[in-house]
């Protein structure tokens, strides 16, 4: 009987240190990448807390392996899925740095060749074809049940699908920055509804912005307060400040400064990275010195001999 209560015990202990281990031998679907991205994204966010170094080295093959097989071009709502789930699963890596640092690689690796690319493609104009919802103002009284957001400000179009799916067919396009109405549909993806409240279609969540930004004319000398970037105009950046930051975080870090004082950025990965804070509104092109503060002036040269 007594031997019977230890094998017991023995095995309660086994599966609840296993439900704690990410799925290593957990089958991707390989032949889409994008999808097999976002649940490795997933996965991390929901699982990952108690890894060792050996899961993620499983998740670090993974995702090599996703990102090995995803098309030389894709489109916005896949690009958009992938950047999501690669910024979500570097917080957590972040987290982990002593353990995570093989994936971290990977993602870096994957960012900076994104960026790269995108620096140097041209801007790919909408569909002809395919219908347009002009942008206009929201009417004062909201829809019952329906949110109130906007695009993602990226001076293009963004697609509606017919169905949750980036395979979907496109219903509409949207222009950036256009106000819309809204409801969750789930982690990933939103329904659409047009200023009168008609359901159009889905659109993926993270080109959706909870809020309609203001589109007033540039403001000379206005600068965002409240953000968690503050700091680099109110004291001098330290070594000590940017200890354990990779190359993007502090390309991000320094560009936090033109941001709060609302730069409207030409490289695609900063402005995807910024349209997503919700105190940004990219209105200007340059933002002159004269404007800056001794501290912004300093930690702006400071940081990039770090970068």
């Amino acid at each position: 009987m007594r031997k019977n209560l230890i094998l017991t015990a023995v095995a309660a202990l086994v599966l609840s240190f296993m439900s704690c281990l990410p799925k290593a031998g957990k089958s991707y679907d390989a032949s889409n990448p994008v999808a097999m991205i976002e649940a490795l994204g997933n996965d991390i966010a929901s699982e990952s807390e108690n890894w060792e170094k050996e899961q993620w080295d499983a998740m670090a093959d993974n995702l090599e392996t996703a990102i090995r097989n995803l098309p030389a071009q894709m489109g916005e709502d896949d690009a958009a899925i992938v950047a999501s789930a690669l910024q979500r699963m570097g917080v957590y890596a972040e987290r982990h740095k002593r353990t995570a640092s093989e994936l971290l690689g990977v993602i870096d690796a994957y960012n900076q060749k994104a960026t790269a690319a995108a620096a140097s493609a041209p801007e790919a104009a909408p569909a002809a074809q395919a219908p347009v919802v002009q942008k206009a103002a929201a009417p004062q009284a909201v829809p019952a049940g329906l949110l109130v957001g906007s695009v993602i400000r990226e001076g293009g179009y963004t697609n509606v699908r017919q169905s949750p799916s980036t395979s979907a067919a496109i219903v509409t396009k949207i222009k950036d920055g256009s106000p819309i109405y809204y409801k969750r549909y789930n982690n990933s993806w939103c329904e659409i509804y047009d200023q009168q409240g008609q359901f159009l279609g889905y659109m993926h969540s993270s080109k959706v912005v909870a809020s309609a930004p203001t589109v007033s004319a540039p403001q000379t000398g206005r600068v965002a307060t409240g953000t968690k970037y503050d700091w680099l105009a109110a004291r001098y950046v330290t070594a000590s400040d940017l200890a354990g930051m990779n190359s993007q975080q502090l390309r991000i870090l320094r560009n936090a400064i033109y941001a709060r004082h609302y730069r409207k950025f030409k490289d695609a990965g900063l402005r995807n990275f910024f349209n997503q804070q919700q105190w940004y509104d990219g209105l200007r092109d340059e933002i002159p010195a004269s404007e800056l503060n001794k501290y912004e002036t300093y930690n702006i040269q400071f940081i990039q001999r770090y970068e």
